[in-house]
C-alpha cells in the first residue's frame, strides 16, 4: 500500500514536530516542506525532501495527499483556502482562524466544497481526556449542572519573541495555548449554551 503524501507548511517549532512525527509514521511519508524563509542544506537533505516558498508552487510542482498547516495563525484561513480550492486535505493546527468572524467564513467554505479538514486539537485523542469524557457520558458524576476549568501556566517572554506573529493580532496566549483547554471543555462536556468565562 503507498504511503500518504504529506507535506508541512511552516517549519517553526511546531512544524518540526509535525516533521518528525510524519517522519516515524509507517504510513506517512514526508513529501515537501513550505516556508517562505530558506532551510539550510543539510536540514532540507536530513529531511529528504524539496522546499517550496508557498503552497501555490507545491500544489503546481507536486501535489501531497495531505498538508499539515503549522503556520502562524493569521495565515490559517488564506492557505487553508487554498488547500480547498486544490482538493488537498489539510489538518490546521489550531485555532482554524484567527477570529470568529473569519473562522465562519471558512466553515461555510468548507462545508460548500466538501473539504476535508482537521483541526490539530490533538489533546482530543488523549486516553485521559477520553476516560473522562466516557465517565461523563456513563453519567458516573451523576447529572452535572456546572462544570469550571482552569488554565494555570506561564510562558516566558522568549517563547513570544521567537515567533513574532504570536504577539500579534491572532496571537497571544489564548488562542495558542488558552484555546486547548476550552477544547478539552467542549469535548469532555459538550456545547455551551452559556458563553465561557
Amino acid at each position: 500500500m503507498p504511503k500518504i503524501q504529506i507535506a508541512v507548511a511552516g517549519a517553526g517549532l511546531i512544524g518540526r514536530r509535525h516533521i518528525e512525527l510524519v517522519q516515524q509514521s509507517n504510513r506517512c511519508e514526508l513529501s515537501a516542506v513550505i516556508d517562505p524563509v530558506p532551510l539550510p542544506k543539510e536540514t532540507l537533505d536530513a529531511f529528504g525532501v524539496k522546499q517550496y516558498p508557498d503552497l501555490q508552487r507545491c500544489f503546481t510542482a507536486h501535489r501531497p495527499d495531505g498538508v499539515i498547516l503549522a503556520t502562524p495563525n493569521a495565515l490559517h484561513v488564506e492557505q487553508t483556502r487554498q488547500c480547498i480550492d486544490a482538493g488537498v486535505a489539510a489538518l490546521i493546527e489550531k485555532p482554524v482562524a484567527h477570529s470568529v468572524e473569519e473562522g465562519k467564513k471558512l466553515l461555510a467554505i468548507a462545508e460548500g466544497a466538501n473539504a476535508r479538514l482537521l483541526v490539530g486539537h490533538h489533546r482530543a485523542h488523549s486516553p485521559i481526556l477520553a476516560k473522562a469524557r466516557d465517565l461523563v457520558r456513563e453519567g458516573v458524576l451523576g447529572d452535572l449542572v456546572a462544570v469550571q476549568g482552569s488554565a494555570v501556566f506561564y510562558k516566558p517572554d522568549d517563547y513570544f519573541d521567537a515567533a513574532v506573529w504570536r504577539r500579534l493580532e491572532g496571537g497571544g496566549p489564548i488562542l495558542i495555548n488558552m484555546i486547548h483547554e476550552i477544547g478539552n471543555l467542549r469535548a469532555d462536556f459538550g456545547e455551551r449554551d452559556r458563553a465561557f468565562r
